[in-house]
């Protein structure tokens, strides 16, 4: 009799661990049987044990825990990495929570009188478990298109081709994500992309106030030049050989106040003009971009040069076929908010990494 009662409570708890797994997965289960589909886009949820915390230039420090992260938004991604010597390092599926809907929560703190209202010329530091770094600025998180968005990815599936799966072997990665992966599906490659993150931080550059023009709100100025800080180094930009920027239809939305306008607008290629004004650089560089009213933008190097999101910066003398006045501005024409636009830029200010 003991053992009859022992069958019958592991029928009753198989069954108790059917329903539960069936209710679990209620929408894939009607997938498959109402339409005959084998869904390959599937709910997936952040694994236990996980968290995340964010320091630094906020105004308190956040820590989510696995059920928290549980809580945003997810994005379904697919990778092609390349490695940062131009190596194929293999096509990726990733399940994600992009890092703009976790950071649009997150508020920043800035020092005690100032005008800022807003972090454009913040830097965004992901820290892994190991110490491992990697360096984003907020605005190409925040402000950027959010197409294939910088993520944390705690999902990653090969991505294999449809004959003969079983003998494919350009996949690198075979193994299960152990924590946060980030990944940057903009970038050129992976010199961004790190294993295991475990925080991010908030800061900002030193760059020696003295050296810029103060922040005024409401100051009207039109600087004559674009002044070039590079360490010691001070001079004026040069526009000699600088690429003149294809002819570009820019709609822009504001942050704060909504739609602003569509304006076809003309001047020259950002990265061309870094190119033939600041020798030496690299794309682990930062460019901290200043209003002669001291509004500043900080752009990585990475963003520039490294992803489609660059190709579209210009430096605008013209709009709508008339040459403006009060100096050049900075626009950033494939970003879905207009807020790191800079009219009546003075100083580009290079922060070397």
């Amino acid at each position: 009799m003991k053992i009859w009662h022992g069958v019958v409570y592991i029928m009753a708890l198989a069954v108790a661990v059917f329903i539960v797994y069936r209710t679990t997965h209620h929408d894939y289960y009607n997938a498959v049987t109402v339409t005959g589909a084998t869904p390959l886009a599937t709910v997936r949820t952040v694994p236990g044990g996980i968290g995340l915390e964010i320091t630094g230039r906020v105004k308190q420090p956040y820590r989510f825990s696995t059920s928290s992260l549980r809580a945003f938004a997810t994005t379904r991604t697919r990778t092609r990495e390349i490695s940062t010597r131009g190596d194929f390092q293999g096509a990726y599926i990733y399940v994600g929570i992009p890092v703009f809907n976790i950071l649009e929560g997150v508020a920043p703190s800035f020092p005690e009188g100032s005008p800022r209202d807003f972090p454009t010329d913040f830097l965004v530091t992901f820290v892994s478990g190991s110490g491992e770094k990697a360096v984003f600025s907020y605005g190409e998180i925040l402000m950027a298109d959010d197409d294939s968005p910088v993520t944390l990815a705690f999902h990653r599936e090969e991505l294999l081709p449809t004959k003969d799966p079983q003998s494919y072997t350009l996949n690198t990665r075979k193994d299960p994500l152990a924590g946060l992966r980030l990944i940057a599906p903009r970038d050129a490659d992976t010199a961004r992309y790190l294993d295991n993150v475990t925080s991010i931080v908030f800061s900002v550059p030193d760059v020696g106030e003295e050296r810029l023009p103060p922040r005024r709100r409401g100051f009207e100025c039109t600087p004559d030049a674009i002044t070039i800080i590079d360490g010691e180094k001070t001079y004026a930009a040069r526009f000699q050989d600088v690429a003149r920027a294809p002819l570009a239809t820019w709609v822009k939305v504001g942050h704060g106040q909504g739609f602003k306008g569509i304006s076809t607008v003309e001047g020259y290629d950002l990265g061309s003009f870094i190119e033939r004004n600041i020798p030496g650089f690299c794309h682990d560089d930062l460019f901290l971009f200043v209003s002669c009213d001291g509004y500043r933008c900080l752009f990585s190097g990475r963003e520039i040069f490294a992803t489609p999101s660059g190709n579209e910066m210009i430096l605008i003398d013209t709009v709508e076929g008339s040459p403006r006045t009060g100096g050049m501005m900075l626009a950033c024409t494939d970003d879905y908010f207009i807020d790191r636009s800079i009219w009546g830029i003075s100083h580009l200010l290079v922060v070397r990494q």
